[in-house]
């Protein structure tokens, strides 16, 4: 495993670390604005002259669904490296890809995700040996299908080797829309002074932002600090002041919710910044966070890396106080078809809050859908499976928000007269405030008229029929909502903080 995909790791871990603990952790995952669709990934390396040097993967993931690309051409194309660095396969044998000077091609007839991820081959770069520091080259990679095309290029960077160390685990006590200050602290370990480092943080869903500083750009679900100063060998360096962030009211509790903060050489936070830009950040404009250090050193020169495999990524968990529960609602549903026809069923879950539900290894919330019996089902939506009589149907976004509804389309024959009922239930991945309304009917070809669900019945969607008739309450129609965080950008680490 590479020093890069060890930092996207700790930064769901870090939020995690104690979660495991409880049942009511609170994921870090962002709830808005994370990149729609496949992405292709390669990400920025730095080099220490005469070093072994480092394995970068390539691959494609998706933060909202897995996903297949047919007759997949890829180009990996490494001429820009000249003088700088050598890049290899890094895995000898029989493999899609084949090397040919500086050009890596690979094929594959079909390329499939498992859970949101596709590996395509993995790299090896060295620096060259008459590589000195502050060179750098480019790798580009392009990806062809029948389906799409992606391209990214990433830079190789020859890098002088220094030595971060993070403050330790923070504990803190708060509730729900509180505001907690993060002390946080990193140390020059090494022998050579560090010039400039980054902070790089997630926000969403757990946290908002209270105050924002102007060297500091804040994107969607994350944000980059950029402080402008020298760190002096074996010394330790605070903040200007403790970093606050706000718990949203919508956190669950009574459970456990954590912060991460990474520091890095400018180097070494490319990809983070990159992931901050991509969301079209904007700076504060309230004041400068800075950093405070005796004393003051010289400074150095060039680019640095921080050449180590631990994590730099310093951890605040927070022991969520007071009662705080979702209240996950089964949504059910009427409709009407003539015996022998097909109609459409909008069936799901919906949260009426007043916290969201999480979900960490587990999905946000699940529903288990029995058809009516005098009903074949005909079409089986994205992200339901048969299970026992019925169906079982995962959320894919985390969290699922207050007020947010996750709903899916089965298709229905109906095969016999008169009213026939079948049932919709939800669970929750988080204790559930209401459990009377996890279970709803959904009816098809109710008698007495068309109409919404009776008495004691969880809230119902409206379902359009194959006539084309909207039943009642259709103007309330809810629409899915937030996108899945997968803190981290890699196979099994689904957000991002």
């Amino acid at each position: 495993m590479s020093r890069s995909r060890l930092l996207r790791v700790a930064a769901w871990l870090g939020a995690c670390a104690i979660g495991v603990l409880s049942a009511n952790a609170v994921a870090p995952v962002a709830a808005v604005a994370l990149p729609k669709g496949t992405q292709l990934r390669l990400d920025h390396t730095a080099l220490v002259p005469g070093s072994f040097g480092k394995t970068q993967s390539v691959y494609l993931y998706n933060y909202d669904a897995d996903f297949t690309l047919n007759d997949v051409a890829v180009t990996i194309d490494t001429a820009k490296l000249a003088g700088v660095a050598t890049a290899k396969l890094t895995f000898d044998g029989p493999s899609p890809c084949e090397q040919s000077g500086t050009s890596i091609t690979c094929r594959f007839d079909t390329l499939s995700s498992e859970s949101l991820f596709a590996g395509i081959t993995t790299l090896t770069f060295r620096p060259e040996t008459a590589a000195k520091v502050g060179d750098e080259g480019e790798v580009s990679v392009k990806v062809t299908s029948r389906d799409q095309t992606f391209t990214k290029t990433s830079k190789v960077t020859i890098s002088e080797k220094v030595a971060l160390e993070v403050g330790p685990i923070t504990t803190k006590k708060a509730k729900p829309g509180d505001t907690v200050t993060n002390p946080l602290t990193v140390r020059n370990t090494g022998d050579n002074a560090i010039t400039g480092v980054g902070l790089f943080f997630f926000y969403e869903a757990m946290f908002t932002v209270p105050k924002r500083y102007d060297n500091c750009e804040y994107g969607s679900f994350a944000a980059y600090c950029h402080f402008d100063a020298t760190l002096d060998p074996k010394q330790e360096y605070v903040l200007s002041e403790e970093l606050p962030l706000r718990l949203r009211p919508e956190v669950p509790a009574p459970g456990v919710a954590g912060a991460s903060f990474t520091w890095s050489t400018p180097i070494d936070g490319r990809d983070n910044l990159d992931m901050v830009r991509a969301t079209k950040p904007t700076r504060g404009t309230q004041g400068t966070l800075g950093l405070v250090r005796k004393p003051a050193g010289l400074r150095a020169q060039g680019a640095q890396t921080e050449d180590s495999f631990f994590l730099d990524t310093q951890h605040v968990i927070l022991t969520v106080e007071g009662t705080n529960r979702s209240d996950v609602s089964a949504v059910g549903g009427e409709v009407r078809a003539a015996v022998g026809s097909t109609v459409t069923a909008k069936l799901g879950v919906k949260n009426l809050g007043p916290a969201y539900a999480s979900g960490i290894t587990e999905p946000a919330a699940t529903v288990t859908f029995t058809p009516p019996t005098g009903t074949t089902v005909t079409t089986v939506p994205a992200g339901c499976t048969k299970a026992d009589t019925g169906y079982a149907c995962r959320t894919a976004v985390h969290p699922l928000a207050v007020d947010q509804a996750v709903t899916w389309d089965f298709g229905l024959r109906v095969d016999a007269a008169g009213e026939l009922t079948g049932t919709v239930t939800a669970k929750s991945s988080t204790p559930d405030v209401t459990p009377d309304n996890d279970v709803a009917k959904l009816v098809v070809n109710p008698a007495g008229g068309i109409g919404g669900g009776g008495e004691g019945d969880g809230p119902s969607l409206p379902i359009t029929g194959q006539s084309g008739i909207v039943l009642a309450g259709a103007a309330a129609l809810l629409a899915v909502g937030a996108a899945l965080f997968v803190v981290t950008r890699r196979r099994r680490t689904r957000f991002v903080a």
